[in-house]
Parts: structure tokens; sequence; C-alpha cells
């Protein structure tokens, strides 16, 4: 089955940061049990948020696929991209659950508040499948494209000096869910 296109141009060839994940960049951190580099893909197990430093931009098309790979609860497993990252007291993410639902909230000094939350046919449901998350990131709105299929443009703010990209994921304490994160691209948007 051939990818859809992306709607995002994450361009490698005008990447500010590209990685499939040959293996464990020192821009990720250190690789532990939670955090590693499996099978050409960035592994999670549990609960992660972490933020890749070489990714800050004033505007850029940020492009991931993220997969549950494996959850006893999808309901509480969500993964998902941090972007407009300033500090952990001030920044946004969006969030998906193998059940098809999406959500982008935005934590601001250290409160959140939900920017919208909705149901997309665009996501593929089910633990295992493999969704492509797209960004159009610019200094006042971004727009969110999942597998080809814009799903919502919305206003934000992003820091004074841009933002920095990361990933998400959260799961069950009492049953470490296991997420993948491949094809990372945040490349500077076109014209």
């Amino acid at each position: 089955m051939a990818a859809s296109p992306a709607l995002a141009k994450c361009n490698p060839d005008n990447a500010l940061f590209e990685d499939n994940f040959e293996f464990m960049d020192v821009s990720w951190g250190e690789p532990n049990e939670n955090i590693f580099v499996e099978d050409d893909a960035l592994v999670v197990k549990g609960w992660r948020d972490q933020v890749n430093f070489t990714t800050q931009n004033e505007g850029a098309n940020v492009c991931a696929d993220l997969t549950v790979v494996e959850t006893s609860k999808p309901a509480n497993s969500p993964m998902g991209l941090v972007f407009w990252w300033a500090d952990w007291d001030n920044y946004y993410y969006v969030w998906v659950w193998p059940d098809g639902g999406l959500e982008v909230r935005r934590i601001f000094k250290g409160k959140s508040s939900v920017v919208f939350t909705t149901e997309t046919l665009a996501l593929k449901k089910g633990v295992g499948e493999t969704n492509q998350i797209e960004l159009q990131l610019k200094p006042r709105d971004a727009t969110i494209i999942v597998n080809g299929t814009k799903v919502q443009r919305f206003k934000g703010i992003q820091p004074k000096d841009g933002g920095i990209v990361g990933i998400t994921a959260t799961s069950p304490s009492d049953a470490p869910a296991t997420f993948k994160f491949d094809n990372f691209i945040v490349s500077v948007p076109d014209e």
C-alpha cells in the first residue's frame, strides 16, 4: 500500500532535523529501558515526554509515523507530538488514540487546557496501526493532517524564539504500553 502524499510537505532536502532511527541519536538523550531504538524506530515503553533541541524553528512542517504497538487499555494509551515547546510549563501537544480520537492541548504556565478534541475517520483505528501525523506550524496557527487528510487548523502562539518539537506517550502504570515513532522530519516550510 502506498503512503499518502504528505500535505505538510516535509522535505528531507530542507530538513532542520530528520531521523529514520537507524540508531539512538544523542539529540534524543541516552537510551534506557523506557526509550530506545529498535528495528529502525524510536520505541517508548510506558510514559515519556521528550523534546529534541535540534528541532528549534520559527515555522516548520513536522511529520512522523506513530504506532501504538501494544497496550491492554487503548483508551488510556495516547501518543503524539509536542510542538511550540518553550519549556515544560509552556508548550502544545497533539495526542492520538487507537480508537480514532485526536486532541490538542496547550500547557501555559503549567496549566493544561484543551484546544480541541475530535474523532476523525482519517485515523487508522486499532492497536498496531500506523498513522502519519503532520503539522504545518506557522507563528500564529497550526494545521494538523492525519494520513494525508487535513483534520483541523487552529490559532496558537509559538514562543518568541520559535518552538521546539518532540514526542509524547502515556500509558496505564499497571500495564505499560509500547509506542513506536518513525520517519521523523522537521523541515523548513515552503514559501
